[in-house]
């Protein structure tokens, strides 16, 4: 099957045309999101000297920035600390959007009924990045038509 798909996007090339852009499912979920090392945000951390990992996890991130935010607050730089907790602010605000509308196409995709979507949209405290990654999943193939109970159960359960 990879013998196939290299052979035609090798035809694509000859003959000049873009190649596919990669489908929901064809990526795993954090490679769909806004990249937090390239943001705004990780840019003011690394202007103020905070060391980051090279493959930093957006928890590590949120954790030195808020470590950040406290020694500027108590050295009496409140703006700055402000300013930088707006930043990561923004940027999580802007990944959970992206991760829902992910989610969204991906519901579309496996034929999964927009009211189970709407429902998980609501439901307190749900993580659309990690119920990205079970939407991603060798597994979500078999969310194909079930009902939306069963959805919002396998996806929250």
């Amino acid at each position: 099957m990879s013998d196939l798909k290299l052979a035609l996007l090798g035809a694509l090339k000859e003959k000049g045309l873009p190649e596919p852009a990669p489908t929901v499912s064809a990526l795993p979920a954090p490679a769909l999101l806004p990249d937090p090392l390239q943001s705004a945000w990780v840019a003011e951390l690394r202007a103020q000297r905070v060391e980051i990992p090279k493959d930093a996890s957006i928890g590590q991130l949120t954790s030195r920035s808020d470590v950040r935010c406290k020694e500027l607050k108590a050295a009496g730089r409140t703006r700055e600390a402000a300013a930088l907790l707006q930043l990561k602010e923004q940027h999580l605000r802007e990944r959970e959007k992206r991760a829902w509308e992910l989610v969204k196409e991906r519901f579309a995709a496996l034929d999964l009924n927009e009211k189970a979507y709407r429902a998980l949209k609501q439901e307190a405290g749900v993580d659309p990045v990690k119920v990205l990654g079970k939407l991603t999943s060798k597994r979500s193939e078999e969310l194909r038509g079930i009902s939306a109970a069963r959805v919002r159960e396998a996806l929250l359960g």
